[in-house]
């Protein structure tokens, strides 16, 4: 195990963090208050109480070795079975004093690893792109990717709180679906010389006579109009989708130019600009999908977000890193001191799943400067790639989908342009 160079992992300022995002979800447009101590409280609409159990650092090696003990409780709605951590034998998850609500597991250790990413600190294996594994994550050590464990844990905090006070009235949310999706190639022929190159590819190197007649008549097509290149038409297919159903629907472009690394397509080209302005005309969310290497270099990302800027002739304060790649050390940091405010990058590339116990928008975490960010969080749940590779090895395996997969499965639109989609689940 890698320990973090960090003297405290539940300082004071991290069970703050933790309890007002549990109350966030919990207790929505309530006032909230958080005492600290050894009994951490959280005061909601001044006279309702609820005490918690300080997590212990030395648990952290238990928990993520897969060694903490844990029982099983049955959710808020009774659907499905959850984990609590170090609840005493033949205790309940909650308890009424007749003035205040005793947490009597720890809500708050996992729920702060997870939000946090501060687990992403406890190991240093990361895959060939640089990633934290799945296979690495509380998550898949608890089989807890299917569910939002915080939302939960949250869940079942508001349903006992209720139960004991009464006249103690919560405004639930309303759900809300958001789809995203990452411009990795946005034409298909960009130019003369890429358009024989693909047709010569399709009828020499593919020997598909048949094809080749199509990718010709769809180059003849996007002479004509930029926007019938098949992968420019997957653009606008996805923007149709989302004015006819009203969704809330975010494009990621990538700010580079041609010859530089990473590029598929030229950000400053006329077609490019004309294709952001076409989705800005729509009320739709423009952001930056950050390059290979900008997650973790301030240089890199402020030029690629300056650059989109100047085509979108505004501020983009929205990312998602190319590749999903995340370092938990640097990349809040570099958003933070670029203005970025919202991301959507922290999914798993290897399967769907809640990988920050969540679904709902909460602010990252400064885990060097133990203080929270300005930046929020929109969790990525599920993308296309990830349902296409896990129903392709289903298809050669036998084996069955998950909970969440089976939900997602078959409501991804046949286009050319990537994909995913937050869920907010629990209300």
């Amino acid at each position: 195990m890698y320990y973090a160079d960090i003297q405290m992992i539940f300082s004071n300022n991290a069970i703050e963090y933790t309890i007002r995002r549990i109350a966030e979800i919990a207790f929505p447009q309530k006032e909230c208050r958080v005492e600290l101590g050894d009994v951490p409280t959280l005061v909601v609409d001044q006279n309702v109480e609820m005490k918690f159990i300080r997590p212990d650092d030395s648990n952290v090696e238990l928990l993520y070795n897969g060694n903490l003990c844990y029982s099983n409780i049955n959710s808020f709605d009774n659907k499905v079975s959850l984990k609590v951590f170090s609840l005493p034998e033949n205790d309940s998850p909650f308890s009424f004093d007749g003035k205040c609500v005793h947490v009597n597991f720890d809500m708050l250790g996992i729920s702060f690893l997870l939000l946090s990413r501060y687990e992403e600190t406890l190991t240093e294996h990361r895959d060939k792109f640089g990633r934290f594994c799945y296979e690495d994550s509380l998550c898949c050590k608890y089989e807890l990717s299917d569910i939002p464990i915080v939302d939960e844990y949250a869940m079942l905090l508001r349903r006992f709180v209720q139960a004991s006070f009464p006249n103690f009235v919560v405004i639930r949310r309303e759900p809300k679906f958001i789809p995203t999706h990452d411009v990795d190639f946005l034409f298909r022929f960009p130019n003369f010389g890429k358009a024989v190159k693909t047709i010569s590819g399709d009828l020499f190197k593919r020997k598909r006579l048949r094809l080749s007649f199509k990718s010709l008549s769809a180059y003849m097509k996007s002479l004509r109009n930029f926007r019938q290149d098949p992968y420019a038409s997957a653009v606008y297919e996805l923007l149709k989708v989302s004015i006819e159903n009203k969704l809330d629907s975010r494009f990621y472009f990538k700010a580079l130019r041609n010859k530089y690394f990473d590029s598929t397509y030229n950000i400053l080209s006329p077609k490019s600009r004309e294709c952001i302005k076409d989705l800005q005309s729509q009320g739709v969310v423009v952001g930056l999908h950050g390059g290979l290497y900008s997650f973790a270099d301030k240089i890199i990302f402020a030029q690629e977000k300056s650059m989109l800027e100047t085509v979108c002739g505004r501020e983009v304060a929205s990312v998602r890193q190319h590749f999903l790649r995340f370092d938990v050390r640097k990349t809040p940091q570099v958003w933070q001191e670029c203005g970025i405010r919202s991301d959507s990058t922290l999914g798993f590339p290897e399967r769907e799943g809640f990988r920050c116990g969540t679904c709902h928008p909460y602010p990252l975490y400064d885990i060097e400067n133990d203080c929270a960010l300005e930046v929020i969080e929109h969790p990525l749940v599920v993308m296309d790639t990830t349902l296409y590779l896990i129903v392709c090895a289903i298809c050669m395996t036998g084996a069955r989908l998950s909970r969440a997969t089976s939900l997602c499965c078959g409501t991804i639109p046949q286009c050319s342009a990537s994909w995913k989609v937050g869920i907010r689940m629990c209300i």
